[in-house]
């Protein structure tokens, strides 16, 4: 029997790499969602075995920023007192009473509503590899994003020896991408963060980083003083000998050359503009996560000179903790409603392929012949979808998004 095609017709199609979104077109697909043909709806009526017609159809998107293992909890963490007292505040509502079997429910649920959102990749954030199996059999892709901490100058190798051998087992695939992450400037010591710079670049990975978070980081690393120093020796984490280099984490980093095309830089909600400048002259990207940032520290990043400058943008809803949401179109709609004024297609190439360009997927992103890209049908409630503001149509609107992922859904 031949396999089944499926023409997906759309009012508006948009893919970030085609120019301008265009009106009454139709998209071939075949049971997988492999991209066979995309041109007028006419043209493709005979060559297809079935048809669904959609006002507006546009790739999967993409989650570049996320922590599943908060999926259980049903409320944020107070925030608004800065990161420092956040992170109190987290630490006091862990809760230990739920079994693996409850957290592995949690975790699954908020997969499926993912992805029944149109999310098809998601940069998920570890410290151990229980999500693996859950992601992978849920078919969503994935950066698998091990974040290391280590304050101390000691043992920063075996930190990565250590991280190496909780994955030895993973079978890593197009589906299940691997990277080492920096946690933060206050939480890692120069001496880790060298040792993750040459572990990804030996490698071809990016670097992801929180970085400008939050105004404390900026008093530990120019004056080796402020609320993380007091933290730190709450915990028994703190250094003493630790110098502070005298500038901050960001002038920090180019100086020992960190700085560059691989590095991705999450938040930056505390970035001053020449900071922003000079990120963006090393080829840096960035990550979004503006509701967690206003939650916490009542900070939104300076998103419209990054867009000046020509960052690669992508987004990224961040845990439970600070926002209640792991459906990245809120992300988007967060920041449309806040930058209202930044130029069209900004934010819908953030969803697509800057997260794409982010995690690392180039297959994905974009509507193209040969792809599987996770088709999304946006439909407006009783609206017109206007291709000329397509933005104003999707964000500014109560809007339903599905996912398109093959002929049985």
């Amino acid at each position: 029997m031949m396999p089944r095609r499926i023409l997906h017709t759309a009012e508006v199609l948009y893919s970030p790499d085609g120019g301008d979104p265009r009106t009454d077109q139709g998209v071939l697909v075949d049971e997988d969602g492999k991209v066979l043909a995309i041109a007028s709806t006419s043209q493709l009526q005979g060559e297809a075995d079935e048809r669904r017609d959609h006002q507006l159809l546009m790739p999967g998107v993409l989650n570049a920023h996320i922590h599943l293992t908060d999926a259980g909890r049903k409320s944020t963490v107070p925030g608004g007192e800065g990161l420092v007292a956040w992170v109190r505040n987290l630490m006091r509502a862990r809760d230990g009473n739920r079994t693996e079997e409850e957290q592995d429910a949690d975790i699954l649920t908020t997969l499926k509503e993912m992805i029944g959102r149109g999310t098809v990749a998601v940069g998920e954030v570890v410290n151990h590899p229980r999500t693996v199996k859950l992601i992978v059999d849920s078919g969503i892709h994935c950066r698998l994003i091990h974040e290391l901490i280590g304050f101390s100058e000691e043992r920063a190798e075996e930190k990565i020896t250590f991280a190496e051998k909780l994955y030895a087992d993973v079978e890593w695939s197009e589906q299940l991408r691997h990277a080492l992450g920096v946690h933060a400037p206050y939480s890692v010591s120069f001496a880790l963060m060298e040792a993750i710079e040459l572990w990804s670049r030996e490698r071809g990975s990016y670097v992801y980083q929180h970085l400008a978070e939050d105004p404390a980081e900026r008093d530990l690393y120019e004056r080796g003083e402020g609320e993380w120093v007091q933290f730190l020796k709450e915990i028994g984490s703190w250094d003493e000998t630790f110098q502070p280099p005298g500038i901050s984490p960001i002038a920090y980093y180019d100086a020992r050359g960190f700085l560059s095309d691989r590095f991705v830089a999450v938040h930056l909600a505390d970035a001053r503009a020449e900071e922003i400048r000079l990120l963006a002259s090393r080829g840096v990207k960035v990550i979004l996560s503006p509701t967690s940032n206003l939650h916490i520290t009542g900070l939104l990043p300076p998103v419209r000179q990054m867009v000046e400058e020509g960052m690669t943008l992508a987004l990224g809803t961040d845990g439970r903790g600070s926002n209640p949401s792991m459906d990245v179109f809120d992300e988007a709609r967060f920041l449309y409603s806040h930058f209202p004024d930044l130029p069209a297609g900004t934010l819908l190439r953030a969803l697509t392929l800057g997260g794409a360009e982010v995690l690392g997927f180039p297959q994905l992103g974009r509507v193209a012949v040969g792809t599987r890209p996770g088709l999304v049908s946006v439909e407006s409630m009783g609206k017109t979808i206007n291709p000329e503001h397509l933005e104003d149509s999707i964000f500014s609107a109560e809007t339903a998004v599905t996912s398109i992922y093959s002929d049985s859904e």
